[in-house]
């Protein structure tokens, strides 16, 4: 199958490369910046501004598949380039797509749905209710993409993920392991959530599914197989890391005043609140089933942080 990624040399595009390469796919990437690390097995095209001017049709000329990953999820992005890169970029990628390419498969992400499912799972069917501007970018793009696949009548997939973890992890997952390798006491000991995450294997295995299988899912949510509250992760990451946990009791109303103060206030409310993912249907229509297990994927995490100062 002749597939395009955009953002291929992001955390998940490198992986996803390898992945879709040994699956026997012929590639087409589009990257910033030439990376001659890369396998010479893809076709890169570079692109420095997937939201920019640029002959799009030539770009998807004999795809069957793209895999739009392109996007920006810095927290302090100023909201128009948000929507410029998140929502702008997907429509015009899609809009050129139509009559030559047969599906479109968006990364999006479960944050369309909000931030907190509560006592129950957020599952596809799930009104969307996104409460920042990057969920509201991704939830904006969604419903553009729907219009214009039917409109055109190629295939959408729309893949929701919850947080991303992994070799080469950046961002709040990245710090989580900082905070726990430090050995020192963390303040989570009296929060009673839940949470999913998806290991980056998981993921690119679950984005591969989407490529080949040969129904079209439209909007599906996929996860690790197991959801953990804030201190049982953190506990599996001190095991993973071969280090000690140190958790305290402090109440949780304590943590959003101090994530207020400390300007980490949507840190602290994602590290205090449940979400949770259903992922039957996944299960139901692609058959799919999460390579590794939590600890897995916390053990292979932790042997790369580990290596960076080796």
């Amino acid at each position: 199958m002749r597939i395009l990624v955009t953002g291929a040399s992001g955390f998940i595009g490198k992986a996803l490369c390898r992945e879709l390469l040994a699956r026997r796919h012929t590639m087409r990437t589009t990257v910033r910046r030439p990376d001659p690390s890369e396998s010479g097995d893809l076709q890169q095209v570079i692109i420095p501004d997937i939201a920019g001017t640029f002959d799009r049709r030539t770009l998807v000329d004999g795809v069957d598949v793209i895999v739009h990953l392109a996007a920006i999820a810095h927290r302090n992005a100023r909201a128009s380039e948000l929507y410029r890169v998140n929502v702008d970029a997907a429509v015009r990628l899609a809009e050129a797509a139509i009559g030559t390419v047969r599906r479109f498969v968006f990364l999006s992400s479960v944050k369309v749905h909000g931030e907190d499912s509560g006592s129950g799972a957020y599952s596809e069917a799930d009104p969307l209710r996104p409460e920042d501007s990057y969920g509201r970018a991704k939830r904006d793009a969604e419903l553009a993409l729907t219009e214009i696949a039917a409109r055109g009548g190629m295939e959408l997939v729309m893949i929701r993920p919850p947080l991303v973890y992994g070799p080469g992890v950046g961002g709040n997952f990245l710090r989580l392991l900082q905070w726990v390798d430090s050995r020192l006491p963390l303040p989570f000991a009296s929060i009673f959530n839940q949470r999913s995450l998806i290991h980056l294997d998981n993921l690119v295995d679950a984005i591969a599914h989407c490529v080949e299988h040969p129904g079209s899912p439209g909007p599906v949510l996929f996860s690790d197989a197991e959801s953990v509250s804030t201190p049982e992760l953190m506990a599996r990451i001190a095991r993973a890391l071969a280090r000690p946990v140190r958790l305290f009791r402090i109440p949780p109303e304590l943590l959003y005043i101090a994530g207020a103060i400390s300007g980490r206030r949507d840190e602290m409310r994602r590290l205090t609140r449940s979400l949770v993912i259903d992922c039957s249907k996944a299960r139901r229509l692609l058959d799919w089933h999460p390579r590794l297990t939590l600890d897995e994927g916390l053990v292979e995490t932790a042997n790369w942080f580990r290596s960076r100062d080796g």
